[in-house]
């Protein structure tokens, strides 16, 4: 194992997040927004979030990696932009601080089922009502993860546990203790839920989002874009919120082939991030073929 990382119980890796405070990395998805795909623009918005820093230890060393390992951001170098969790995290502050928290709390929830799964410890030792000693939580997740030392380990812990403390899905006490914030935590449940709004107007939007991209692709479109416009639509009107597992999902149900239309993915041609899996395939790109004027 290399001596950097720290492996869940599934031989996942745990990333260490060295910028775990969310208010900072609010203001640098701002940052990542307002300048896509200009790296110099980007270093200089983040570096004035940290005077007398310098870009090795904070652009470089600290919040491009923490953005990438939470999947907030997409690309390399002088392409660097938001993914789909990231813009729609920018965009729900311009929509209602209530709606903004919730996305926050969607974000970071299936962030946790990716890559760290420390809530289902955490809900299944407090029972979604006990408080339990914060010790008590952080040997029970430490014994699920092997690392080269202990130090790397509890900081990867505290770490996270920090973040979901910060968005309010956990919550400590004055005796040192931690429990579950119920409301909050089946608020974030039902955001999940692929019912309702979701279920009945994806399909439309998708199809709509994708006709308007096309003018400029020649009819191939990448799903990471597609994330991202579907996301921002159902967000802005219906006040739904559709993160990146979600759109997954809710395009796997959907028949690629009817008497209507014809929906054809592209492979990827070599290693890429967000890449779009369908039963045990991955792909990078959507078109879509109509063949009747009007969709059932």
């Amino acid at each position: 194992m290399s001596d950097r990382k720290a492996l869940d119980a599934n031989g996942r890796e745990i990333p260490l997040i060295k910028e775990y405070r969310i208010d900072k990395l609010r203001k640098c998805l701002e940052c990542v927004n307002e300048h896509p795909f200009n790296r110099e623009k980007q270093r200089e918005c983040i570096l004035e979030l940290y005077p007398g820093k310098s870009e090795k230890s904070v652009f470089r060393g600290m919040v491009i990696p923490s953005l990438r390992h939470l999947g907030l951001v997409l690309g390399y170098g002088s392409f660097i932009r938001l993914s789909a969790n990231g813009k729609i995290i920018v965009e729900s502050k311009s929509v209602s601080d209530e709606l903004h928290q919730r996305v926050m709390r969607a974000v970071i929830y299936e962030i946790d089922e990716r890559k760290f799964l420390f809530m289902p410890i955490l809900t299944h030792i407090t029972n979604l009502e006990n408080f339990v000693p914060i010790k008590n939580g952080v040997q029970n997740i430490a014994s699920m993860i092997t690392a080269p030392s202990q130090r790397q380990k509890m900081e990867r812990i505290n770490h996270w546990l920090s973040v979901l403390e910060q968005v309010e899905l956990i919550r400590k006490n004055d005796l040192e203790e931690i429990t579950v914030n119920v409301n909050n935590y089946k608020q974030t449940l039902s955001d999940f839920n692929l019912n309702g709004v979701k279920a009945e107007k994806f399909k439309d939007y998708l199809f709509d989002t994708y006709f308007v991209l096309r003018k400029e692709t020649a009819g191939v479109v990448d799903i990471a874009e597609l994330r991202e416009k579907v996301g921002i639509k159902m967000l802005r009107d219906d006040k739904a919120i559709l993160t990146e597992s979600q759109f997954d999902k809710m395009l796997r149900l959907i028949p690629f082939a009817t008497d209507d239309y014809i929906i054809s993915l592209g492979r990827p041609m070599g290693a890429e991030e967000k890449i779009f899996e369908h039963k045990g395939k991955h792909f990078r790109t959507f078109s879509l073929q109509l063949l009747r004027k009007e969709i059932k």
